[in-house]
């Protein structure tokens, strides 16, 4: 080990940083799928935008409807991963 590198942290503090981050990704609207000491995985669903798809329902006399039950049923799911390292840099997969 040189003098440059970082000393390895402790499993208490990784857990802070870990806890901070995903703190900070659920603020962003992520809802936590587990987490253990050294990550954390995170999940969201793809939002249907309302306003577009009303507009679209009224020009069309209302078939944009399929379309939009379609879409609610099939709904796309983003996977995060966050981990901590031992140094404490933290990664987003």
């Amino acid at each position: 080990m040189t003098t440059t590198d970082p000393a390895p942290l402790t499993p208490e503090a990784r857990q802070a940083i870990l806890d901070a981050e995903v703190a900070k990704a659920v603020r962003h609207g992520w809802s936590v799928q587990s987490v253990s000491p050294a990550q954390a995985v995170l999940s969201r669903t793809k939002r249907i935008g309302f306003f577009w798809n009303l507009v679209l329902c009224v020009v069309t006399g209302f078939l944009w409807l399929i379309w939009i039950a379609y879409r609610a049923l099939n709904r796309k799911t983003r996977t995060l991963v966050i981990a901590v390292d031992v140094y404490g840099r933290v990664t987003r997969r």
